[in-house]
């Protein structure tokens, strides 16, 4: 559904990525981890456009999202939802003012109509009775939820995430990637999401990829990384205190409680 074909970018001198390549296939959670400033979130900006690729191609489907621009770019775009790190909402804004703006810039839709649609993506993160309350008046994890009901008030098919659970304690963080696995499920989304969160992120992820140095260490599902020789791999589960008998016992417990 979506691929990179030997993404580079360099700022200056500085090589952010460097000849990238991955695919996500549809339906997919792919996690996308590594150490800071190794190129994740700009990662997750080319895919929308937002960069353009140095070298190298991005496509969705069959349309080349890195060479598109206009008319063309902004319908390339209707089909993305981007949960941004920090929320991003409007803090002038109530909760469904904020989900809704969406609709209201990039639609035609009437107001009766944007109401419903708002409300339904706001049920769907468990917001509904927050709908009325300001950013400031709720707590961080509801933040991001209504930014994740923002990202897809519009029936998008990809949502990108950027540190979902950045900032929030680990029952919260928990909460939103049990969301996000839910959420891709009930509405058939391809969710990429950026993530220093491994712990979780093995959890519910089909495929993880890990970047270090800009270019790609590993691309692979849970148990292939968990359980891979590579010495990056290695020193970055080490750092979060991952080893596998650990992960067999997290995996375990996570699933007695789907």
């Amino acid at each position: 559904m979506i691929r990179c074909e030997n993404l580079t970018k360099i700022f200056g001198d500085s090589v952010v990525l460097d000849n990238v390549s991955f695919s996500v296939s549809k339906g997919e959670i792919f996690s996308i981890v590594g150490p800071s400033g190794t190129g994740k979130s700009v990662t997750l900006k080319h895919l929308v456009g937002l960069f353009r690729p140095t070298s190298g191609k991005v496509f969705l489907q069959d349309e080349e999202v890195s060479s598109a621009s206009g008319k063309k770019l902004e319908k390339i775009r209707e089909r993305f939802g981007y949960l941004f790190q920090g929320g991003a909402l409007l803090g002038w804004l109530s909760v469904a003012e904020n989900v809704a703006l969406p609709l209201k810039e990039l639609t035609r839709l009437k107001e009766d109509e944007i109401n419903r649609q708002v409300m339904d993506a706001l049920d769907a993160v468990g917001l509904k009775d927050a709908a009325d309350l300001f950013p400031a008046e709720i707590s961080g994890g509801m933040q991001k939820r209504a930014g994740l009901a923002r990202a897809i008030v519009r029936k998008c098919d990809i949502v990108l995430y950027d540190e979902p659970t950045s900032g929030l304690d680990p029952v919260t963080a928990i909460t939103i990637n049990n969301l996000i696995k839910r959420i891709n499920k009930e509405r058939g989304i391809t969710s990429i999401v950026v993530t220093h969160d491994l712990a979780n992120a093995l959890l519910f992820s089909d495929r993880i990829m890990m970047i270090k140095d800009s270019k790609v260490v590993i691309n692979a599902t849970p148990d292939e990384f968990v359980a891979s020789a590579n010495k990056d791999v290695q020193e970055f589960l080490d750092a979060q205190f991952i080893t596998e008998e650990s992960y067999k016992r997290m995996k375990v417990e996570y699933e007695k409680k789907q």
